[in-house]
């Protein structure tokens, strides 16, 4: 099964039910996951990843001084290491919410997560790129609202054309 979207939400209001909502969910088997804006989603990812031990070395050091005068020494020091492990989500929501431009995390069939960065074109003509993949930016820049401003180009907005769920797919 492959399924685009960009929130969770988006596929309960599609099927119109949670619990076939999430049936489909539970068939994915590889989850790629660019920038999203619902934790939510980000959590779709997160809560399939097991946790780590994360080992924080941390320096203690001290000294006493001898309250007996007669005494050969004048104080005692102490220098320690410790080590302690904390254990922490290997990927947490906002580091999904976070991601820059062109990159994911792909989660595998088996439980293995990439984080994945992808070369981004250029803004102006690429000769590498195939001719078909410049007329297609070049019918985005011009079906999408202006006062959307560049929102595929940039890290914020949204589209503001409208479609019809019913029609789509």
């Amino acid at each position: 099964m492959t399924a685009y979207t960009q929130t969770l939400s988006d596929i309960e209001a599609r099927i119109g039910n949670r619990a076939k909502a999430g049936q489909v969910i539970g068939n994915f088997n590889t989850l790629q996951m660019l920038r999203v804006r619902e934790t939510a989603t980000a959590e779709l990812l997160t809560q399939q990843l097991p946790k780590v031990n994360v080992m924080t070395k941390t320096l203690v050091s001290g000294a006493t001084d001898t309250s007996d005068p007669e005494a050969n020494t004048d104080f005692t020091s102490s220098s320690q290491d410790r080590v302690s492990s904390t254990s922490v989500p290997l990927i947490e929501p906002a580091h999904i919410v976070s991601l820059p431009k062109g990159q994911m995390f792909s989660f595998q069939a088996g439980g293995q997560i990439w984080k994945v960065r992808m070369p981004l074109p250029k803004a102006s003509n690429d000769d590498a790129m195939p001719k078909d993949l410049q007329e297609l930016t070049q019918r985005m820049r011009a079906s999408y609202n202006e006062q959307a401003g560049q929102w595929w180009s940039t890290s914020g907005g949204g589209p503001t054309k409208s479609f019809d769920l019913d029609q789509v797919g």
